[in-house]
């Protein structure tokens, strides 16, 4: 009976295949389905994390239609986009001849994260559950399979709340659930059966619901699966969950096919994140984290992409469980996320994406040109766009719009896609310009949007330099549009707009004294604002009252970074700028806080004045590497990076406390702009790497940590050309000269044929050296070649550029190598208080390496040295000296036990053999 069952199943695969393949997969529905699947090997597509399930983690699994929220070791929800389709999802587990139901809770043991599907492990001593879960990429639906190894026959009852609403704000509806007992399965349906969801399996069989005449009673629907010892070991026990916006037919026809193309469309998941990875950048340094944490920011990014019925396809915030509300996290569609992520997209060559991305937001481009801050995934369902203040509640995606477009086409060189934009480009652009109301050269926050603080004790500013650092990159972004366009008259106002608002930001926000940027200018206030309740409320609402009669907001933040990450600033203003950026009462050991703890407005718990973001943590670090301060940047970098492993298997969230490494518990735990972060931090940044003239420049400036002595990066795209580039450093003990060998390869796959850019016409290598080295040589190709030497920072830069380069270059460079210091980056802990040494500066000359470090008083921390040179006895530190081992700097710093303090080392160096 056993064998004939078997057979049974693979004629009706078979059968289904030679349907499908003459285009009459609709007759899936009239073929009895079995019931459970054959089990399949789990391809993966090269990505994975596991770990012992931690109660109360956020996981995800998310497609382009679909998703999965909830909690390791709690009950999930799921949602077909715009459709909230149950919650409280939960397994349990009865073994024969035991009394009780096991909640799966209660044995879930190990979580598995993989892009194309997360697997739970359940574990008792009489079995073991694999829950594997997966969206398909395109399908709005989620397919559960369950892989049971048992020594008793086993009943896996399935439990949840039909809820069947629409996403925030058009969510009021009834739901009804009816069982279908031909097709094992639930319809959840509501009073115009537009909005249909399904959820059911093969064998299943309803265990709840009460018969109509009977009461109504709030609690879970149940269903429970056999899973008989004779089939488990061959079959899978498959839970399918589908949605439709287009009546019972369609849900239907989604729920057969996720049901009967089970083990396609996870391998085709595999497939599409085997691309991801292999078709855009790859990263490879010496620090298996970063590698790792970059390769899932790019996944982190693009599980953001999300097809509505309605809307079409876009880029969402973040994700989170919705709980009894329809708000899940961030998970509609977002103006100025959309746009910051798109320039890691950009970065890493998905342009695809990119346009995608743009074309979206285009597509609800207010007719003033105003681009909009947010679109609810059920906007077309209400009056969205005119009854509702949150569409258009900011100011900054309209210039970032014009940013996006800019940065786009200086990468890909695709001037169809901007000539197709172009009046769009140029709408937003003069809608930006038109807000400067005054004149003063600044564009203004009032009666036009938040620029960034949308709430809080920093709310409302007038004119935030964050948006003016955004409308001198967009400015100057529209110069090199229009010149593209031939518009020579809009190219000039532009740029003058550049000049005169760079100019008017160093006069209107530089605080001399002080030695940071001002937050804003303000307009005076009637009454001051009310502190909100929280700690130290009485100091808030004090200097809430200073500041109700301030012009300016002269509070120190890190929103000074996004002017700096486009090098728009005074360098030596800058310089001190990021000694803010990097101290600790700017910087925590899990990124940068908004506002210095030393605030009198600051609340480690608030959203706007206190919290840490990865967004601010990413923007301070590009900052940082922009203007060669590699120590600071590359603190943010790992501060960000190390997120990846903390929480949420795989992905950085939202916000953390300001004194706590812990998230917020309303924290969007898988929020796309903090992935991007992590991308263009590294890329942009730590690589320097920089696509310009619509892709036939190609700069590659690295500022490596000292003990690296290799990095590679693959994939990366110059307008219609793919190149690889590979950076190795070679020591010498003898003489302490380091050779250091660059290679820049075009790929033969490079010519994509998708974008107009051609290939190179200019190569520009940068590598960073230490202030203190002395290059000897520089050859291309083998041959002498001419360079320069540019000190910015806490570094030197080796400038060599080659023109119209050959598909291989080889650039080496000999020289002695300078000295410098470097720390490992410790694993974060979760709730641990901020314990990290800061390197401010590492600067050296001659005579001796000059550190500028902060460290917890009382505490010592160890440094090491990377030098050819011969090092002296620190005065201020101690020094340790190993054979094979790099010389350990042994710090302790002297002040109050547990307080960060600052401390300045000198350690002598000489040019004799070491």
């Amino acid at each position: 009976m056993k064998q004939r069952w078997i057979l049974r199943v693979r004629g009706y695969s078979l059968a289904l295949g030679v349907l499908c393949a003459l285009g009459a997969c609709e007759a899936i529905a009239q073929i009895p389905p079995p019931a459970g699947l054959p089990k399949f090997v789990l391809s993966k597509s090269g990505l994975e994390l596991m770990r012992r399930t931690q109660a109360g983690s956020f996981f995800d699994v998310v497609g382009r239609k679909s998703a999965i929220f909830g909690y390791e070791n709690r009950p999930l929800e799921a949602w077909v986009y715009p459709l909230k389709i149950l919650n409280d999802f939960n397994l349990a587990f009865r073994l024969e001849g035991y009394p009780l139901d096991i909640p799966g809770r209660e044995v879930q043991v190990s979580i598995t994260a993989r892009p194309e599907a997360t697997v739970f492990t359940y574990s008792h001593a009489a079995f073991t559950v694999r829950q594997i879960i997966f969206a398909p990429i395109e399908e709005p639906g989620i397919v559960m399979l369950l892989g049971v190894q048992s020594v008793l026959p086993m009943t896996i009852t399935g439990s949840f709340r039909p809820q069947l609403k629409l996403e925030w704000p058009a969510g009021l509806m009834t739901p009804n659930v009816d069982w279908d007992e031909r097709e094992h399965a639930y319809f959840l349906t509501e009073e115009t059966r537009r909005f249909v969801g399904m959820i059911g399996s093969p064998a299943a069989e309803d265990i709840a619901l009460m018969p109509y005449q009977e009461e109504p009673r709030d609690v879970p629907v149940r269903f429970v699966v056999k899973a008989p010892l004779e089939t488990a070991k061959t079959e899978f026990i498959p839970i399918i969950i589908a949605g439709s916006v287009n009546g019972r037919n369609q849900a239907k026809a989604t729920y057969e096919k996720l049901l009967h193309r089970a083990q396609q469309l996870y391998e085709n998941n595999v497939r599409y994140y085997e691309r991801l990875q292999n078709e855009t950048v790859n990263v490879v340094t010496p620090d298996e984290r970063l590698n790792t944490a970059f390769a899932w920011a790019k996944v982190g990014v693009d599980k953001g992409i999300a097809t509505n019925p309605f809307l079409g396809t876009g880029v969402l915030a973040g994700f989170r469980t919705s709980g009894d509300s329809e708000r899940p996290g961030f998970a509609w569609f977002f103006g100025r996320d959309a746009l910051w992520t798109s320039l890691a997209i950009t970065s890493y060559g998905d342009f695809a994406a990119t346009r995608e991305a743009l074309d979206f937001l285009k597509k609800f481009q207010r007719a003033d040109g105003k681009i909009p801050h947010e679109i609810s995934q059920s906007a077309s369902l209400v009056h969205w766009f005119t009854d509702y203040p949150y569409p258009w509640a900011s100011a900054d995606a309209t210039p970032l719009y014009v940013i996006a477009h800019a940065d786009y086409w200086r990468a890909s060189g695709d001037l169809d896609f901007i000539r197709a934009n172009w009046e769009s480009i140029v709408r937003a652009y003069r809608f930006s310009a038109a807000t400067d109301r005054d004149g003063n050269g600044l564009i203004e926050n009032t009666n036009v949007g938040h620029g960034w603080v949308e709430g809080g004790a920093l709310y409302p500013a007038h004119e935030e330099i964050y948006l003016e650092g955004l409308w001198i990159e967009a400015s100057l972004g529209i110069v090199e549009l229009a010149e593209q366009m031939k518009d020579s008259t809009l190219a000039a106002e532009a740029r003058t707009n550049a000049e005169r608002t760079r100019s008017a930001v160093e006069k209107t926000y530089w605080l001399p004294d002080r030695g940071f940027y001002a937050f804003a200018t303000a307009l005076p206030r009637s009454t001051p604002a009310v502190a909100e309740p929280g700690p130290n409320r009485a100091a808030r609402q004090a200097r809430l009252n200073e500041l109700s009669k301030a012009h300016l907001i002269d509070e120190d933040t890190v929103l000074p970074a996004v002017p700096l990450w486009w090098h728009e600033l005074e360098d030596g203003r800058a310089q001190s700028e990021i000694d803010h950026f990097g101290d600790a009462h700017l910087a925590t050991d899990w990124g940068l806080r908004i506002i210095s703890d030393k605030s009198l407005l600051y609340d480690p718990l608030a959203y706007h004045y206190g919290s840490v973001w990865p967004l601010f943590t990413g923007w301070a670090g590009v900052a940082a590497y922009t203007y060669s301060r590699p120590h600071v940047g590359f603190q943010a970098l790992m501060a960000n990076a190390s997120l990846t492993f903390a929480n949420a298997l795989g992905y950085v969230t939202e916000l953390l406390s300001g004194d706590f490494d812990a998230p917020f518990g309303r924290s969007s735990h898988h929020q796309v702009w903090s992935e991007a972060m992590v991308a263009a931090a590294t890329l942009r940044g730590l690589l320097g790497l920089e696509v310009s003239d619509g892709g036939r420049t190609l700069r590659f400036a690295p500022q490596l940590p000292a003990d690296w002595d290799r990095v590679s990066v693959s994939n990366v795209r110059a307008g219609g050309a793919r190149y690889d580039l590979a950076l190795t450093r070679m020591r010498f003990s003898s003489d302490g000269l380091v050779k250091e060998h660059i290679s820049v390869v075009r790929r033969e796959d490079g010519e994509t044929g998708a974008d107009s850019g051609g290939r190179l016409n200019r190569l520009i290598i940068t590598p960073a050296w230490p202030l203190d080295a002395k290059i000897k040589s520089v050859t291309v190709n083998g041959r002498a070649a001419k360079f320069d030497l540019i000190r910015a920072g806490d570094a030197e830069q080796v400038q060599v550029v080659i023109e119209n380069p050959v598909a291989k270059t080889e650039v080496a460079l000999t020289g002695t190598g300078g000295t410098d210091v470097y720390v490992d980056p410790e694993a974060l802990q979760p709730g641990a208080t901020s314990e990290g040494v800061r390197i401010l500066h590492s600067r050296a000359d001659d005579s001796a390496l000059r550190l500028t470090l902060e460290g917890l008083g009382g505490r010592e921390y160890v440094l090491s040295i990377r030098s050819g040179r011969r090092i002296g006895e620190p005065a201020g530190g101690r020094l340790r000296r190993a054979v094979g081992q790099d010389p350990q700097l042994r710090v302790t710093f002297n002040g109050p036990i547990g307080v960060y303090v600052r401390q300045e080392l000198t350690i002598p160096l000489s040019d004799q053999e070491k």
